[in-house]
């Protein structure tokens, strides 16, 4: 019998997403299940990878809760997530779960941030649909950190510099990514911190905006600016 080869880099963070168990804030025990993986051509070490949730008899979703690519890294590049989240997930059962408003989006998030080490980053799409309220806060000038997907990345462990960009390819631009990326060394960690710790300060002071909608959008990231302040100050000390 042939002897198997042992896993790539990638496909070892694959197997650890694999039928890993998220409590939902529903007091229901689910589980994420991996499908549809395979290579990144001509990449070599990436994999593409659609994420499904399992409810609590074992029924698989018809539709992913995340799907895109991992990278296990080499050559002093880190391991890294690129991918979409969409927090309504169709069940097999014909119902739609608001993973979402279940923490099992905050739940992902948060097993993302124990497999990415440190130097490496989580990149999630924001024009797909699910992530309207990241979009909007950045158009508003929200600072990444505290926009809906940024805040539930900082929780998750990735507290450096945060990035907001669309990638061109041929020519054919593809959809914004907000990217958050875990500090390679503790100077890094330290130097970011500052710059969060200044831009969050200038962005409370900041007026808000006459048009009401705007301003309820510029409120909510105001309140998580405070919560992840409190957090900086504490290190600072």
């Amino acid at each position: 019998m042939a002897k198997r080869p042992p896993l790539s880099a990638a496909e070892r963070i694959v197997s650890r997403i694999d039928y890993a168990p998220l409590r939902g804030n529903d007091e229901r025990q689910y589980r994420l299940a991996i499908t549809d993986v395979k290579p990144v051509r001509p990449r070599t070490g990436w994999l593409y990878l659609a994420i499904m949730v399992v409810d609590a008899d074992g029924r698989k979703s018809r539709t992913p809760l995340a799907m895109g690519i991992v990278s296990g890294g080499g050559r002093l590049v880190m391991p890294w997530f690129e991918l979409r989240i969409d927090p309504a997930v169709a069940m097999a059962d014909g119902s739609s779960l608001d993973a979402r408003g279940v923490g099992l989006e905050a739940g992902f998030i948060n097993l993302l941030g124990e497999l990415v080490p440190a130097g490496g980053h989580l990149m999630i799409e924001y024009e797909s649909p699910g992530q309207s309220e990241t979009h909007a806060e950045l158009l508003l000038r929200v600072p990444p950190a505290v926009t809906h997907l940024g805040f539930l990345m900082y929780q998750a462990g990735f507290r450096g510099e945060f990035k907001d960009w669309y990638i061109s390819e041929g020519g054919h631009e593809g959809p914004r990514k907000l990217q958050a990326n875990k500090s390679p060394t503790p100077a890094a960690a330290r130097r970011a911190r500052e710059v969060h710790r200044a831009e969050l300060s200038a962005f409370l002071k900041r007026q808000r905006p006459d048009d009401l909608q705007a301003a309820a959008i510029i409120a909510k990231a105001q309140s998580r600016a405070r919560e992840l302040l409190k957090g900086l100050r504490r290190k600072s000390r």
